[in-house]
């Protein structure tokens, strides 16, 4: 189940990056993948389970990101694409086929 794919994923993705973070939730998000708040819990969808894997680990890695950088800024994006380089194919990718995911 998503309840232990996910924050396994999210440690094996950050054991090369040793992000700091509090705790892994997976929920039943009506209409984001995720999110990371200023205390750091990382909380994911479980639709992640229904993307590809290089697009999950893409979502995974954002919200890592968002670690250092709580917000979007041109900062934020060079660490993006730092931890995932082909971050904007999974951008497309979710742009395309991503809203078709919540129902």
């Amino acid at each position: 189940s998503a309840k232990q794919i996910v924050p396994k994923r999210v440690e094996q993705l950050n054991a090369l990056n040793n992000f700091s973070y509090k705790n892994v939730v997976v929920r039943d998000q009506s209409s984001r993948w995720g999110s990371c708040s200023r205390r750091g819990t990382l909380s994911f969808n479980w639709r992640l389970l229904l993307v590809p894997p290089s697009v999950m680990d893409y979502l995974i890695y954002h919200e890592l990101a968002h670690l250092k950088e709580m917000n979007h800024s041109h900062r934020f994006w060079c660490l993006v694409q730092e931890l995932c380089p082909s971050y904007i194919e999974s951008e497309q990718w979710l742009r395309i086929n991503g809203s078709a995911m919540f129902w």
